[in-house]
């Protein structure tokens, strides 16, 4: 889909006008926006067509809610306006402008991607100042992400005839509909390869996607991958417990994205810490409840800029297929458990959306990815592992898996010495429970992270909701017999499932965890991808490239 920014309205034809709706795929569309007080907006741009668009809304009766719509194909009036004016008209509803939202956004954008895709070949959207930069951005991204198709396995394709989109707004918006771009080619891709069924995204699958990214940026993507052999030879025995019972390896993708310099992964190199920013307004209550990390007492140069350039890490859980393992789930829908590698998925677009965006940051993408299935080698309920940093761990579910990889992923990632590490997961049934399909989990051990993760919810509209991660969670899953058990019994699943994780990341690391489990895709007969947290890892990115 090409999208652009534009100054003008679509031309008007002199071809004759038909009787009936065209197909000529040389049509075009403009589509005016109307809030629920008929308040026609960006009208001072649609002067030539303001008397055309009041008689439509008077004699359809249009209300302006959010969604609704109403065609002026150009077939009606004397011959005179007609000819004035011969180009289609599409009136979308936007309901109340001071609740514009992502969520009202999307729904608008669908709007018009649906009213148009089959039967012209350009929309020109007339939004002049409507939309302040961040909806904007929003907007943008909305349509092209309503432009979206996973139909590669259908016999029959249905082509869209809609394939340009034109935005009359003001020019200085060029950046936000860049950024939009580059988030919306990571989003596909994340959707793409969540999409993809089983057997053919496995591990190895998600390797050769990394590997294809680093051949297409080479100046700013290197991958390494690691497989069962170095994982053995690192003691990822957590790892490994996962992975054994498929004959599908095991492997650990490491997606290194330099955009802003050259950053070590070397486990002796010096440890990068940072200094907190001061936190204000309503989070400062909540940020007094967050342990902090210890600033560093030297006022050495050289060590403020290994500061700057130490990378942000993202880790994703990638368990390409789950099946439960041994604690085998219920028949019903588990070909959704294709999607359990959605952390993975979304880490893997945002370093696309990175490279296209050419943001200035260092960034680390871990892709912890294997396949659990139940077999003879499979690990049995009761098992006893030990993880990369020797915490010994008992195994009560093979169904609790995903943390299992990031736990050997957190331990392994900490060479890198990071800012920050933020792992990504579809992890928790109960994170569903307690959030639905609208916000996803956040819970972190550190209150800048917490801001900026925040923060970035805000702007781009992909929502987050912060989580608990007391002490008082931790005695859940206390084993007798280890260092931890991998479940916490009924209560608080999703909380006891971050504390579990917690116990892998060193003290004073900035870490925070993504739960996604209700909000990687959506279930049913429509059963899809959703691309999320993209547009908030992007938008976390960028604001922390801004700020330096």
């Amino acid at each position: 889909m090409n999208i652009k920014l534009s100054q003008h309205l679509p031309k008007t034809h002199t071809q004759k006008i038909l009787k009936k709706e065209a197909k000529s795929k040389d049509e075009a569309c403009l589509v005016v926006l109307v809030d629920d007080k008929k308040n026609i907006l960006a009208e001072s741009a649609l002067t030539d067509y303001t008397a055309r668009i009041e008689q439509l809304i008077d004699v359809s009766h249009f209300k302006g809610k959010a969604g609704e719509t109403v065609v002026d194909y150009a077939l009606a009036g004397d011959k005179k306006t007609t000819k004035q004016n011969p180009v289609q008209l599409l009136l979308v509803g936007v309901g109340n402008t001071d609740k514009f939202n992502n969520t009202v956004l999307q729904k608008i954008a669908n709007t018009i991607y649906s009213s148009t895709q089959k039967r012209v070949s350009s929309i020109t959207v007339a939004l002049g100042d409507a939309l302040e930069e961040n909806h904007f951005g929003q907007f943008a991204l909305n349509l092209l992400a309503a432009s979206y198709r996973f139909d590669k396995y259908k016999s029959e394709q249905a082509t869209p005839v809609l394939t340009d989109i034109y935005l009359v707004a003001d020019a200085a918006l060029q950046p936000a509909l860049a950024f939009a771009q580059s988030v919306f080619a990571g989003q596909s891709l994340t959707r793409d390869v969540a999409n993809e069924p089983g057997n053919i995204c496995f591990p190895a699958y998600m390797a050769e996607k990394a590997q294809e990214l680093a051949a297409t940026y080479p100046d700013l993507l290197t991958v390494k991958v690691l497989g069962e052999d170095e994982m053995s030879a690192l003691g990822m025995h957590c790892f490994l417990a996962v992975a054994q019972g498929s004959t599908k390896e095991g492997k650990l993708v490491l997606m290194e994205y330099r955009g802003k310099s050259n950053f070590s992964s070397d486990a002796s190199s010096t440890k990068a810490t940072t200094s907190s920013a001061k936190v204000s307004g309503g989070l400062k209550a909540l940020a007094d409840k967050l342990p902090t990390k210890k600033a560093a007492k030297t006022n050495d140069a050289n060590v403020q800029a290994a500061n700057d350039d130490a990378p942000i890490v993202l880790v994703g859980k990638g368990v390409t297929f789950d099946s439960g393992g041994i604690s085998i789930k219920p028949g019903a829908a588990m070909d959704e458990m294709k999607f359990d590698m959605g952390g993975s998925a979304s880490v893997l677009g945002t370093i696309k959306a990175l490279c296209e965006a050419r943001l200035p940051i260092n960034v680390v993408g871990a892709l912890a990815c294997a396949e659990n299935m139940p077999s003879g080698d499979a690990t049995r309920p009761g098992d006893i592992v030990k993880a990369m940093n020797g915490l010994s761990v008992e195994i009560l579910n093979t169904d609790a898996e995903g943390r299992l990889v990031l736990a050997d992923t957190l331990c392994y990632v900490k060479r890198y010495q990071p800012k920050a590490i933020i792992d990504v997961a579809t992890l928790t049934g109960a994170c569903v429970v307690a959030l639905g399909h609208v916000r996803s989990a956040v819970f972190s051990n550190d209150e800048d992270v917490l801001f900026d993760l925040e923060n970035a919810s805000n702007l781009s509209g992909d929502l987050i909701w912060h989580m608990p991660l007391d002490d008082e969670y931790q005695a859940q899953i206390d084993s007798p017999i280890a260092d931890m058990q991998n479940i916490g019994g009924k209560g608080a699943g999703a909380v006891t499932a971050a504390c579990f994780l917690s116990r892998f990341v060193e003290e004073g690391q900035a870490w925070a965890h993504l739960d996604i489990a209700g909000t990687a895709w959506n279930s049913g007969k429509d059963k899809a991808a959703t691309g999320r947290p993209v547009p908030l890892f992007m938008q976390y990115l960028k604001n922390s490239a801004d700020r330096v």
